[in-house]
């Protein structure tokens, strides 16, 4: 398979904050957003260095565009935190081809695809989600022995892996969840995962429930270091102290309602950030959100909620009659 030239991949625009920063001692972190989550990102970004105080970081946000105040609020935490923090700006013609399933997503979520390419100076780097906080030690990851794999991550929840393993026809009956992976890049590009990744561009839609994660998983087929589910927590059951990464995966996002203890945190680090702190723990009771209150009442009534659940449902019925009457 003929490699993928990185002079396809064209870099608009770089920043550097902290550029003269020593990296050779950091744990590499990336993050692939639009502008509208630079804050998620900038959140996840606190959470790291709240959580290994200790430890060096150096942090890379890959997007298509941003504003000059989110700039701005990255380079204050690089200069509080004394990090090295780069913003790449990516033409995203060499993504265009890739199918979109979810329309609240866009093709910025495949940019995780050609990190590997762009940080190759580097031996390996963590990718997160922005809508994920860190909440324990992060450098027990470089104790992993990736026995010539590319990457480790961390198996999806039980349902999705038996509906999505039988979709894509996966042989090894195994999917995992491409919101954290802990990337060996020498090995990544050695297997050509992202030339791999690229001959899915103008497939059928229809062959997929989602975008990169999807694709990743046909590729790999199994063929990674399957970490514990600690570094990418996806069930708010689960105690705080057992959780190294919380991945806000679902529907209920932090910034938009404070529902259970992984919100609250989320909210903790916001208010450590140049971004405003957000005090009200529910949305506006106005006619626009009528339904939030649904997935309010919803939440409530599966965590056997009662009185919360009645009151959300009754907002939910209030502000949608207001909405039809236009109140």
């Amino acid at each position: 398979m003929k490699n993928l030239d990185s002079n396809a991949i064209v870099i608009k625009d770089k920043l550097e904050f902290n550029s003269n920063i020593d990296t050779r001692r950091s744990m590499h972190v990336a993050f692939n957003v639009n502008d509208a989550y630079f804050r998620q990102a900038a959140v996840a970004i606190i959470s790291v260095l709240e959580n290994n105080k200790d430890k060096n970081f150096t942090f890379y946000i890959f997007t298509d565009t941003y504003k000059q105040e989110s700039a701005k609020n990255l380079k204050s935490i690089a200069e509080k935190y004394n990090i090295k923090l780069c913003i790449y700006v990516i033409d995203m013609n060499i993504l265009a081809g890739f199918h979109i399933k979810v329309k609240r997503f866009s093709r910025v979520t495949y940019l995780r695809l050609i990190m590997p390419k762009i940080l190759k100076d580097i031996n390996c780097f963590l990718y997160m989600d922005a809508d994920m906080v860190c909440l324990g030690d992060l450098w027990q990851l470089n104790d992993i022995d990736f026995e010539g794999k590319a990457f480790a991550a961390v198996s999806d929840l039980p349902e999705a892996v038996e509906y999505r393993t039988k979709f894509l026809k996966l042989k090894n009956n195994k999917y995992f969840n491409d919101g954290m992976m802990f990337v060996n890049i020498h090995n990544w590009n050695r297997l050509q995962i992202t030339e791999k990744a690229f001959t899915f561009k103008g497939a059928d839609p229809k062959r997929f429930l989602g975008q990169s994660q999807d694709i990743l998983n046909l590729v790999m087929d199994g063929d990674i270091i399957f970490l514990d589910k600690k570094f990418n927590v996806m069930q708010e059951s689960t105690d705080v102290k057992d959780c190294v990464i919380y991945h806000f995966f679902g529907r209920f996002k932090p910034w938009e309602m404070e529902l259970n203890k992984y919100d609250a945190l989320w909210r903790k680090y916001l208010a450590i950030s140049p971004w405003p702190a957000l005090t009200d723990k529910l949305p506006p009771k106005k006619p626009q959100y009528y339904h939030d209150y649904k997935k309010i009442g919803k939440y409530y009534k599966e965590n056997n909620n009662w009185l919360n659940m009645i009151e959300s449902y009754f907002w939910y019925s209030i502000l949608k009659i207001r909405l039809k009457l236009g109140l």
